[in-house]
C-alpha cells in the first residue's frame, strides 16, 4: 500500500485530502508544518507527498530542498493557489504541480499521471 503525506497548514485541506486518499485505498496522513513533516518523514518512508507552498514555518520549496538533501526519493506534488509558481516548482524538484482550488478529479488525475492509479 502506497504511503502518502499531505503537508498543508490548513487542517480542512489536510482532512479532506487524506480522507479521500484513504477511501481510495492509500495509507494517508498529514502534517501541518514543515517541521512536523520532517519528523514524520524521518520515521516513515512516504511514496508521495502533497506539499503546499505557503506554510506557517516556511515554504514548500524548503521541504523539497530538505528531501533532496536527504536523498528521499518520494514523489512530490506541489499544491498552490499561485499557478504562476508552476514552472519554479518543477525546476525546484516537484514531480507535479496541482493548482488550488482542486477537485477529487484533479487529485485522481495527478495520481494517474504518477502511476499510483490505473484508469
Amino acid at each position: 500500500m502506497n504511503k502518502i503525506l499531505v503537508v498543508d497548514d490548513e487542517i480542512e485541506i489536510c482532512l479532506l485530502v487524506t480522507r479521500y486518499l484513504t477511501k481510495m485505498g492509500f495509507d494517508a496522513s498529514y502534517a501541518l508544518s514543515i517541521s512536523e513533516a520532517l519528523t514524520k518523514i524521518s520515521i516513515v518512508s512516504y511514496d508521495l507527498l502533497f506539499v503546499d507552498l505557503n506554510l506557517a514555518d516556511g515554504s514548500g520549496y524548503d521541504l523539497i530542498h530538505s528531501l533532496k538533501e536527504s536523498n528521499v526519493s518520494s514523489k512530490i506534488i506541489i499544491i498552490s493557489a499561485y499557478d504562476s509558481e508552476r514552472q519554479k516548482a518543477l525546476q525546484k524538484g516537484a514531480t507535479l504541480f496541482m493548482a488550488k482550488p482542486f477537485t477529487k478529479k484533479s487529485i485522481s488525475e495527478s495520481l494517474e499521471k504518477l502511476n499510483f492509479l490505473t484508469k
